[in-house]
Formats: C-alpha cells, structure tokens, sequence
C-alpha cells in the first residue's frame, strides 16, 4: 500500500475528526476522541494497515511528529508551571507506578494467569509493569532477557494486547477527568477549569500566524528534533530531555514571543499523533490471536484498569486536579509522547512540562521495577 495513500488517509481524518468536533454532537465527544476511533475503524476494516503490518510511515509519525509538537506546544510553557505541578505531579506520578505494581498482582490473581501462562507468567508481569511504568524499551528489555521474543504467537499476542490496551487506555482519559468533575464538585477544581479557559480564549484571539511565522517555527523544531537526536547518541541522555531543554531555551527569547501559530502547529501534530494511535488499535489481530489472546487482553485491561482506579481515587483522596491525575497516568501507561494530546485536550500547557519529565523518570525506574515485580511473582 502507497505510503502517500497511507498519509492522505490520516490527514483526512484529522480533517474530518476537527470539522465533526465542531459539530453539537461532535463537541461533546472530542475531536481527539474522534480521530483515535475514525483512524482505528479505517485500520480495522483494511483501509489502512494496522499495527501487525504496520508501515515505516507510522514510527516516523511517532518518532519525528510527536517530538516535533511538543517542541511547538514547549515554546508556550512558563517556567514557574513546572514549580507549581512539579512536585503534585511527581507524587502522582509514583502513585501511578505503586499502582501498576498492584495491578499486575491483582489482575494475575483474579485471572489465575499463573494457570494459563505457566512459567511465563513471571516474566510477562515484568513486562508489562516495565512498559506500564517506562515504555517500549523497557518492555523489551525484559523480552531480551527472559528470552521471550522467542515464544512466537505468545509475544506477538502480547505486542498488540499492549497496543490495544494502551489506545483504550489513553482514550479513556481523554473523558475520565469530565466524569469526575461532573460528580465531584470542588471549588479549586472549578476556578482552575475557568483560568484555562480564558487563557485558551485569549491565545485563539491572538494575531493569526503568517508565513514568515510558520517558515520559521518549522524551521526551528525540525532542527532541535535533529540536534536532539543527535546530541542522545553521543550523551546517553534521553532524547526528549534534550529537546524539551532546548525549547525552554528559546521559549525565552523576546523574539520567538512574537512568533505565532505554537498552538496550532502543536495541536494539529497532536491529533495525527493520535490518529497514528488509532491505527495501532488492531482488535481482528486479538480475535485472530484466539484464547490466549483474549485471556492476556482480560489480564492487561485489569491491570491498567486497577491502575487507573487507584490513581484516580488517591488524586480525589488529596484533592488534586483529575486532569493532572490523567497526565501522571498517561506518563506510566503511555510514556512522555502520550502527554503532549491529553495536555492540549484539557487545554493545561502548564503540565506537558512537568508530565515529560516524569515520563522520563519512569524509562529510568520502570526496567528496575519490572523485574522487581518479575522476582517476586518467580
């Protein structure tokens, strides 16, 4: 299938999702919501290629889209937000990790996993703590050690059980904080909602971009992306560290203040890094995948849904904001990239900062962690 195909599809239903959200019925659901379930359809009905035959097209978008508009989205973020949330975020953060912990426990226990996965019930805990407190990479270096790439249809169901519950799970919290602020009422919850609002108000009012705006933003975040990636192969430090410095740097400069067209750049890279999600979301390969595969979906959605109920509950329990909860979930579910559409969905700039940072955090622990968790199921 033509990538160019691939890439008209996607930016269709960025199109499609952001015109449908200005819709009545639209408004209500979201047009992030809406271009994660327009983009997954498509994948599932064979428009597009899914997550088992996924394109070169996709990893590109994640790798390069993602970092690109959360270097757009960083040139807004003021330096006092990360004092403010850095700290509530940072302890929901490590809620959110104690709380994968427990989930595997629990989930493996309700499931009887240690049944149905024998001896690889350890090491598949271990994983999936790792991923869900780290990500990708830490997932895979506890494959690598317990030799379980080797295992074939149970590793392959366990790669799209970690898609499709991630997705899921990141859809949720797209509509998670509206249901508790809708039953849960609480007046520094409310006056925070209502300054945000304004803010947003006041941004979409700003001067409109113009080319010289747009020729040099791009200019700028192709170029700290390369100069980041650049600078991680030779320092070891983790690429996103780098850019997100080198965006609070010039995110300083007088004259990038008169840049504009941050905002727009970085939400439209947002909604194409969702619809890359969506695609991801391959519910035909569980089916294919048969029993296992739907036995270890039960395991992994009990998981993160113990998680999220703990997480949430604790942020209630300390009356912290639902969406700040939300950004703390999605940095142990999703990673630091998984920030940047839920920061801009709830219209809180303040806390892409603090949630890429604690994202970071959990790549360093979640390895450490997961084999923790693998040792005392083993």
């Amino acid at each position: 299938m033509s990538q160019l195909f691939i890439l008209v599809v996607l930016l269709s239903c960025v199109a499609a999702a952001h015109w449908l959200s200005s819709k009545p019925v639209g408004r209500s659901i979201g047009g992030a919501i809406l271009v994660i379930l327009l983009v997954a359809a498509l994948a599932n009905i064979g428009i597009i290629p899914s997550a088992s035959n996924a394109p070169p097209l996709y990893s590109h978008l994640i790798s390069v889209g993602a970092p690109v508009s959360i270097f757009f989205l960083l040139l807004n973020v003021r330096l006092s937000a990360l004092k403010q949330a850095g700290m509530p975020m940072l302890l929901l953060f490590m809620l959110g990790a104690a709380a994968t912990m427990t989930g595997v426990l629990l989930a493996g226990w309700i499931t009887g996993a240690d049944a149905w996965l024998a001896e690889w019930f350890a090491p598949i805990s271990g994983m999936f703590t790792a991923t869900y407190i780290g990500g990708g990479a830490n997932f895979n270096a506890l494959a690598l050690h317990y030799d379980f790439v080797q295992q074939g249809n149970l590793f392959v169901a366990a790669t799209v059980v970690d898609h499709v519950v991630t997705v899921l799970w990141v859809t949720a919290l797209l509509v998670v904080p509206k249901l508790i602020r809708a039953t849960v009422k609480s007046r520094h919850m409310q006056t925070q909602t209502v300054i945000d609002e304004h803010a947003d108000q006041q941004q979409t009012e700003a001067q409109r971009p113009g080319m010289h705006d747009l020729a040099v933003l791009l200019a700028m975040a192709f170029a700290a992306h390369w100069g980041s990636v650049a600078a991680a192969e030779w320092s070891g430090i983790p690429s996103i560290l780098i850019l997100t410095t080198l965006a609070l740097a010039v995110a300083q400069l007088p004259v990038v203040h008169r840049l504009a067209g941050t905002q727009m750049l970085g939400m439209y890279g947002a909604y194409l890094f969702l619809g890359t999600l969506g695609a991801y979301c391959e519910l035909s390969a569980l089916v294919e995948l048969g029993q296992i595969g739907l036995l270890l979906f039960l395991f992994v959605g009990l998981m993160v849904l113990i998680h999220g109920l703990i997480l949430f509950l604790g942020s209630m329990l300390f009356r912290q904001e639902p969406e700040m909860a939300a950004i703390a979930s999605a940095a142990n579910i999703g990673g630091s990239t998984i920030v940047l559409p839920l920061a801009q969905n709830f219209r809180r700039m303040d806390l892409l900062l603090p949630g890429i940072l604690i994202g970071s955090l959990g790549n360093a622990i979640g390895t450490y962690l997961g084999f923790l968790i693998a040792g005392i199921i083993g």
